[in-house]
């Protein structure tokens, strides 16, 4: 696997540009973060920043132009829940771009990064108005009620996780973190599906191979699978069985990273 994770990238959608002096917003998240955290930029700018909280540094971007509509093909079709996706991409004027500059290739300070991104963008997003959230690595769009959700959810996990009860992390967005990508050898009977944008967080994607099942059956099984992996970090090796229900065990196999592909775990029905 590459020691490189990729960077949690989140793009907020405005119905029209938006701008702040870097001394506003410093001050801004000072009493909403923490009184040591510094924003640089140039306040004659007023449109890119780097945000240093908590030995974490953060790039922000304001881009007074829309997200090529293009963008969204996929998010459309596989962003679970989503209702007004095409009028949030319609009516969105400009946008925001928040990342990471601080790389990581372990899984805990990787979710602490996505948990910054978030609390950052939720921050900024009550002085800019959105119109919805677009987490680029999973390619998940969600409205403005939904994101809500998720860093609620989020921050609830992260208050667990500090005060050592277990399993706290089990409570993490992972609906929003990793994208569900099916696909069927026969498009009737059988159904896998890969994880997009997981390897963000861990280093690699996950992926059951088809068997006769159902989409929401494949779903659900992947995404316990996702929020194990979150909480746990990567403790199956080659070879394991996986039993996920009483009469489904699922082998593990890692395939590496290849042409472009990030290295995945595929579970195949032990039969």
């Amino acid at each position: 696997m590459s020691n490189a994770f990729p960077s949690p990238m989140l793009m907020i959608l405005l119905s029209e540009p938006f701008s702040i002096a870097a001394e506003a917003l410093q001050e801004y998240l000072r009493e909403k973060l923490n009184p040591e955290l510094t924003v640089t930029g140039d306040n004659k700018n007023r449109e890119s920043f780097v945000i240093t909280w908590n030995n974490m540094a953060f790039a922000v971007m304001c881009v007074d132009q829309p997200i090529p509509s293009a963008t969204f093909n996929t998010a459309l079709k596989t962003s679970p829940g989503l209702i007004d996706g095409e009028k949030i991409i319609a009516t969105h004027k400009a946008h925001i771009i928040i990342s990471p500059l601080t790389s990581s290739d372990k899984q805990l300070k990787s979710i602490f990064l996505a948990l910054g991104v978030m609390t950052i963008a939720d921050l900024i997003a009550i002085q800019a108005g959105p119109e919805g959230f677009y987490w680029g690595n999973s390619e998940v769009l969600v409205e403005n009620s939904r994101f809500a959700s998720y860093t609620g959810q989020a921050g609830e996990a992260l208050g667990k996780f500090n005060q050592k009860v277990p399993n706290a992390l089990y409570g993490l967005p992972s609906t929003l973190w990793a994208g569900l990508r099916f696909f069927s050898p026969d498009q009737k009977t059988q159904f896998g599906a890969i994880t997009k944008g997981l390897d963000a967080l861990t280093g690699f994607e996950i992926q059951i191979e088809p068997y006769v099942s159902t989409q929401a059956e494949v779903a659900k099984h992947l995404l316990g699978m996702v929020a194990y992996t979150l909480a746990n970090g990567a403790v199956f090796q080659e070879g394991n069985t996986i039993g996920i229900e009483q009469d489904k065990n699922f082998r593990m196999r890692l395939i590496p990273e290849k042409s472009g592909m990030p290295a995945r775990w595929a579970m195949s029905l032990d039969r």
